[in-house]
């Protein structure tokens, strides 16, 4: 006869589900004593790319010109 001590069914469900439970609990954690980070930058994705293409704009030719290679190939044996 099977006792309740004996039966093994539903314990690998229960440890994912606390396995999960752990690391909601970290996940939520780290955003509780990060937060002020998360709050002091600006995030603007789209001032951000305005900047990169204002810094690149003046580093050459026009800014459709691939860039030039100016390596000299190895030269062969």
């Amino acid at each position: 006869m099977m006792t309740i001590l004996d039966d093994d069914c539903g314990q690998g469900s229960s440890e994912y589900i606390l396995l999960f439970g752990a690391i909601i609990v970290v996940a939520i954690l780290a955003l509780v004593i990060y937060r002020s980070y998360f709050q002091k930058s600006s995030l603007n994705s789209a001032q951000d790319m305005e900047k990169v293409r204002s810094n690149t704009k003046g580093s050459g030719d026009s800014p459709s010109a691939p860039p030039v290679n100016n390596t000299t190939p190895p030269s062969l044996p």
